[in-house]
């Protein structure tokens, strides 16, 4: 018995995280224009235009090894952990990338990985729980879990949504200081009080966190679903989740708080990853086949005494 893939849903599970992934990071971009226009006009557009591009040039040029440090984590060499470096050599060969990410090894008891950089110059941290814990198969869908994120940019995605964050809430606090000092001026004056910007700038933030911890559990998804295409084991991935986060594959209801996690529900991983996995039965999973039997000339020998 082995597991395969069913192409086309993995396909179509990419196409539309592809689509999520565009739509929320644009609304996000989107907001913030919008509230640097409502501020500052044309101005405003043009800042907001300006830490984009600044941003993306900036986070390809982060160093992998500077953020490992910030974490703790120590770069393995290759004879202390031979087997991990050959894993870590086959899925970046697989995943097309300029070359293998290093590896490093971070003293937490927690089970964990997690990848810095881009494709052309990234890391992937293990926790020493982590290879404590989960077998050979199950280390090996983890990291081609972290490679996918590194082929696809989540890292640089995930930090540029970040700042874009971070720069909304700036501007909505901004504001909304700059309505509640203008209000008096409008009611002595008699001028409309802007109601809708205030509402604009208010929610505005909200939105934002939800719109990050969206594309946060999108990329989550898509990177699953990458492992899975890389390693051809998504039951690998499954049970390496269960470990990971035991007594967390139960249903979760949907509620306000979901909506701001940054990592989808593990139950929800498992059932994506099962709805892409086929499994198929071999001659060799029958009972019969494991029977030590004749071959087909050695029962012809001896039925009719051929020598």
């Amino acid at each position: 018995m082995k597991t395969i893939l069913r192409k086309k849903a993995v396909e179509s599970h990419q196409w539309w995280n592809t689509a999520q992934s565009i739509l929320q990071l644009g609304t996000l971009t989107g907001l913030l224009s919008l509230l640097g226009w409502l501020l500052a006009g044309t101005l405003g557009i043009a800042f907001a235009t300006g830490t984009v591009l600044l941003t993306l040039w900036f986070l390809p040029r982060l160093s992998p090894a500077v953020l490992m440090r910030w974490h703790q984590g120590r770069l393995l060499r290759t004879e202390e952990l031979p087997q991990l470096y050959q894993i870590q050599k086959d899925l970046a060969k697989r995943a097309g990338l300029v070359r293998s990410p290093a590896l490093y090894y971070v003293p937490s008891s927690a089970l964990n990985a997690f990848a810095v950089g881009n494709r052309q110059d990234g890391a992937i941290a293990v926790t020493d729980g982590l290879l404590r814990t989960l077998s050979y198969q199950e280390i090996r869908a983890v990291l081609a879990h972290e490679m996918t994120h590194l082929q696809h940019h989540d890292v640089s995605v995930m930090m540029l949504s970040s700042i874009v964050g971070r720069l909304i809430h700036w501007l909505a606090w901004f504001g909304i200081a700059l309505i509640l000092f203008s209000l008096p001026l409008s009611w002595l004056y008699g001028q409309p009080v802007p109601w809708s910007w205030l509402l604009l700038v208010i929610v505005a933030p909200w939105l934002s966190l939800l719109l990050q911890a969206g594309l946060s559990r999108t990329r989550e998804f898509q990177a699953d679903l990458g492992a899975a295409r890389l390693t051809g084991d998504p039951q690998a991935l499954i049970q390496a989740l269960t470990k990971i986060n035991p007594g967390s594959s139960a249903p979760v209801h949907p509620s306000g708080t979901t909506l701001l996690r940054s990592h989808p529900a593990t139950s929800e991983r498992i059932a994506r990853l099962a709805s892409i996995s086929q499994t198929v039965w071999e001659p060799r999973d029958f009972l019969w086949w494991n029977f030590n039997r004749p071959s087909y000339w050695s029962w012809r020998k001896r039925r009719y005494g051929w020598q």
